[in-house]
């Protein structure tokens, strides 16, 4: 499977979406109840609906298939710190893109704060949550934990695709 998924993590840094999202699909059939399938394709997903139509041309409808996927991932994987952490950071980002917005809102908050709970001494978790809570990227606390969580960044999205390239870039600082 890592052979399968570092093939779909090429043709994702090649920007070819269409091939991309085709062998996301075959894989999640294959491998229904493997988390780390399931988050590389949600977040290719999520990903897609900010890329032109252009780049992504498979006629479906991405909100759908990505609360879809949503909705599968809150029932086999709400568990996992992990998921918490990247659905509730997915959705406290783009919430309108997964249906009722404030009530969506306020989970992705809850979502960020379980990993948090669940995992305390991860600092990317605290992060994600202390700035979903102030939204002030200057608040000193978020400072604090953002500088201390730069180390853990590099070290966990050090890999390749979508997922890892951008919590690379975003939540470094």
């Amino acid at each position: 499977m890592k052979e399968k998924l570092n093939k779909i993590f090429e043709l994702e840094s090649k920007e070819k979406y269409n091939e991309a999202f085709t062998a996301y699909q075959k894989l999640i059939l294959e491998n229904p109840e493997d988390f780390k399938t399931w988050k590389f394709y949600y977040f290719f997903l999520w990903s897609m609906l900010e890329v032109s139509n252009k780049q992504f041309t498979k006629k479906i409808d991405l909100n759908k298939e990505l609360e879809k996927q949503l909705n599968i991932g809150l029932r086999k994987f709400s568990n996992l710190p992990e998921f918490n952490f990247i659905a509730g950071y997915t959705i406290s980002i783009f919430p309108y893109q997964f249906g009722e917005y404030e009530d969506l809102e306020k989970k992705s908050i809850e979502m960020l704060k379980l990993a948090t709970k669940s995992e305390p001494e991860n600092l990317i978790y605290k992060m994600a949550f202390l700035g979903s809570q102030t939204g002030d990227l200057n608040d000193k606390e978020y400072v604090e934990i953002s500088k201390k969580a730069q180390t853990s960044i590099k070290s966990e999205y050090q890999g390749k695709g979508l997922l890892n390239h951008y919590f690379l870039q975003v939540l470094k600082r």
